[in-house]
């Protein structure tokens, strides 16, 4: 299929259903801080926009065997790998997320200014992009860790720019990131003060699967269950804003804006041999009393074409919600 015959499949896919989620997701719980300081601010400039697109996910459960189980329940572990994405199609994906924000900022009712000088005042500071497209770790959860792509919009140069803000949901590439990622905060803030214009930023990451666990210390099994789906990751995702008073407020959804649907197949992909070597290992845990060990892996093989449609669903219904917000401080 032709890039312009996919393109016009993605429009029909999506024209319905981004409606449908974008009013949907009006209603998704956030955690706000400083919403105030975004009051009568009405002229803006995108700093930063960034979305991590999940490749590969590991999710683990633990039991703990009881209170006369001896603590050894076993553990449970799937490893989860979204397949048959390019990187032209996540970057497609980031274009039109990014494009979709700076729409909603208008029809807000906000000015949004020129880019250039809040870039210039990022660099001012010691700050330096990272490269478009690079893998970096990020935290799920306790017992969750993750791969991802990460990606800036062609319309800024790919610029990838982690800031302070972003820290603790993804890592950054050793002492020169950190250190870039408190010159963006730095400059962000002071361009805001100097020129009284918002610097609003955008960090999304893009889910494939969700996971269930099911364990704990007074378990005597574990188990987890993993889907396939699509959806914004709760808690890490976020919107924050250098605002002119020096202020920084932050938007973050508490619960998953997702997406269900077909968008390719999901499945086990665990081969013979490595049952084979999980079953030799937990006959001898088993003989020394630890418990039973499995491990399962799986793989969302994506159709492209609908993987899109359900990224652009997901990308525009959270910035429909955080725009929302800022009004609503405003």
């Amino acid at each position: 299929m032709s890039i312009i015959t996919r393109r016009g499949a993605l429009a029909g896919l999506t024209a319905g259903a981004l409606v449908t989620l974008a009013s949907r997701a009006i209603a998704q719980p956030l955690k706000i801080d400083n919403a105030a300081a975004m009051g009568g601010v009405t002229n803006v400039v995108v700093g930063s926009f960034v979305v991590a697109f999940l490749t590969d996910r590991t999710d683990r459960a633990r039991a703990g065997g009881g209170l006369l189980g001896g603590g050894f329940g076993g553990r449970s572990t799937a490893r989860s790998a979204l397949e048959g994405v390019s990187d032209a199609e996540f970057q497609r994906a980031t274009d039109a997320a990014y494009a979709s924000l700076l729409e909603q900022l208008a029809a807000g009712g906000y000015q949004v200014g020129d880019r250039a000088s809040v870039e210039a005042a990022f660099r001012q500071a010691n700050a330096q992009p990272l490269e478009n497209g690079m893998e970096r770790d990020v935290i799920l959860a306790r017992d969750s860790r993750a791969k991802a792509k990460v990606f800036a919009p062609t319309q800024i140069g790919g610029a990838v720019w982690l800031a302070r803000e972003v820290l603790g949901q993804i890592s950054a590439p050793g002492f020169s990131g950190n250190r870039s990622a408190i010159g963006i905060s730095m400059g962000g803030t002071q361009f805001a003060r100097a020129a009284g214009q918002a610097v609003v930023n955008a960090f999304y990451i893009v889910d494939f699967a969700s996971a269930e666990t099911y364990g704990g210390w007074f378990r005597n099994s574990s188990a987890v269950n993993v889907q396939a789906g699509l959806a914004i990751v709760p808690e890490a995702s976020k919107v924050y804003v250098y605002a002119p008073n020096g202020r920084v407020p932050t938007y973050t959804p508490r619960e998953p804006i997702a997406v269900g649907g077909d968008f390719g197949t999901f499945g086990d992909t665990t081969t013979g041999g490595q049952r084979a070597a999980e079953l030799a290992t937990n006959v001898i845990g088993a003989l020394g009393g630890i418990g039973t060990n499995r491990t399962r892996r799986y793989a969302m093989q994506a159709d492209p074409v609908r993987w899109e449609a359900g990224v652009a669903e997901l990308t525009t219904a959270a910035s429909a919600r955080m725009v929302q917000a800022l009004r609503e401080g405003r």
